[in-house]
């Protein structure tokens, strides 16, 4: 029998744990003390026995009955879910292959509607990953702005300048080599807009021939067939923004006349083609109140949709772009009408003990606050390194003067931002609203220029956020005692 790794399935290895990914199916599963196992399972078909044979080399002091044991305990799970494929020949390998499509009930766009505990979400892959990570800094995602030139002057937009710089083809491929080596497995690419770059369908080919997934945030604008097909090719995905259904909203959002009709006929297009969509939906002052449209139209998609009211500065400190930030008055609108229709009423979220089970003061200031630095990074146009989306401010090295990974390892800037924990940021640790908030590095230095000086705005929004939790569970609590009557 033939073996070989699905196509859409990645491993990677992380000190004694083997990261294994399934992206059709959202399969994630972390191992311990299986790296010599994976390690001879490759997307190229090899006989079981063979493959056998050459783990057999990594335990020359175990018998080769024990060995093919432990080998199918591992391996049939992950062959029932077809992230491993077993087959006769080519042919009947190639026949399991499992694809992408909306020609079902639940897409893997739509959202997990599981709501899980604490303990099922310390056991999760991602949160074991995380833990490995905080000791351990991997460079897992990357984010790739490959040119500062756009099709649309988004009225909220964070970056400060559009100029027509596109990071060079071969500079890029450069980095994925450096990427792919550290063990990075997903990477994203954006801009500006990231399609307007000439080389953007070698570029989507490049990242998947490097065994990595490839991401595109774009307003598809200029989405063209051609670019549609190399993302199939590539079974890449795509995050794109619509912030109405009335065609004018979204026009005077974006102010590019006709913009809605071009992202709307690209949505459709990338549906027919069966490539997985994230709609999101920015809240300004000019579109909140017709989110709700936008929800319903992925909705219909069978495509998950986001909404988001946390506007920030521009990367250069410039803030003039939060004159279309939401008040407070309309936040607390939207966070009522988002927390209360979003979140299942069983979550943790607006459970009555949930207070009690967060993180003291003294636990919170030893965690990371984010994984800038600690497992992603980014590279702009201009080939300059920067901690994460939207932090362009804060400079950690150079492509053109430094490696990817002289850059992680190295720079005074990447241990700097590594190194933040919730000890700096004073007050955070003490405060009421702490875990109604999201301290962000970005978010405060793009409004302050000091991304340890918290934003006064987003304080304010968290306190919102924690009232809005806090009537929800007093509702819950009467609800209860009427029903025990």
């Amino acid at each position: 029998m033939l073996m070989r790794l699905a196509r859409q399935t990645y491993v990677r290895q992380y000190g004694e744990f083997t990261y294994l990914f399934g992206k059709v199916s959202s399969f994630d599963q972390v191992f311990r003390s299986a790296g010599p196992f994976f390690a001879h399972i490759t997307r190229q078909p090899k006989k079981r026995d063979a493959i056998i044979d050459e783990i057999m080399h990594d335990y020359a002091d175990v018998s080769r009955e024990i060995v093919e044991k432990d080998f199918d305990e591992l391996f049939s799970p992950l062959i029932a879910q077809k992230v491993i494929l077993i087959g006769k020949n080519a042919k009947e390998l190639d026949s399991q292959e499992q694809f992408f499509t909306y020609d079902c009930d639940n897409p893997k766009t739509k959202k997990d509607t599981h709501v899980y505990t604490r303990d099922e979400i310390a056991a999760l892959p991602a949160t074991l990953m995380e833990r490995y990570f905080a000791e351990h800094p991997t460079l897992f995602s990357l984010h790739v702005d490959v040119t500062q030139a756009c099709t649309e002057r988004c009225r909220h937009c964070y970056v400060p300048e559009y100029n027509p710089i596109f990071l060079p083809y071969d500079k890029i491929c450069q980095v994925l080599d450096d990427f792919r080596e550290m063990g990075g497995i997903h990477v994203s690419l954006s801009g500006g807009e990231c399609m307007m770059h000439k080389d953007i369908i070698k570029i989507i080919k490049a990242i998947r021939e490097r065994d990595c997934t490839v991401g595109c945030l774009s307003n598809l604008t200029v989405c063209t067939d051609e670019i549609i097909n190399a993302l199939v090719e590539a079974d890449g995905t795509v995050q794109a923004s619509l912030y109405s259904m009335s065609p004018a909203i979204h026009d005077e959002v974006t102010r590019r006349k006709g913009s809605w009709i071009e992202t709307v006929g690209a949505i459709m297009r990338l549906r027919a083609a069966q490539i997985p969509v994230l709609i999101s939906c920015p809240c300004l002052r000019i579109n909140y109140k017709g989110y709700t449209e936008v929800m319903k139209f992925a909705d219909s998609l069978k495509m998950d949709a986001q909404t988001d009211f946390i506007i920030m500065g521009k990367q250069d400190c410039d803030t003039s772009n939060l004159c279309n930030r939401l008040h407070l008055d309309e936040t607390r609108e939207l966070l009522q009408d988002v927390i209360l229709k979003a979140v299942p009423m069983n979550s943790e979220y607006f459970s009555p003990g949930k207070k009690e089970q967060m993180l003291s003061a003294a636990e919170w200031r030893k965690q990371k606050v984010c994984g800038a630095c600690v497992n992603s990074m980014c590279l702009n146009a201009t080939g300059d390194y920067y901690p994460c989306p939207g932090f362009a401010g804060v400079v950690l090295g150079n492509c053109y003067k430094d490696s990817l990974h002289d850059v992680w390892i190295n720079s005074e800037e990447t241990k700097r931002i590594r190194a933040v924990t919730g000890a700096d940021f004073g007050k955070c640790a003490e405060c009421k609203d702490r875990d109604y908030c999201s301290v962000c590095m970005c978010r405060n230095f793009n409004e302050t220029g000091d991304m340890l000086k918290p934003a006064e705005h987003f304080c304010k929004v968290a306190a919102i956020n924690h009232e809005v939790v806090d009537e929800k569970q007093r509702q819950m609590i009467e609800m209860a005692k009427c029903n025990a009557l």
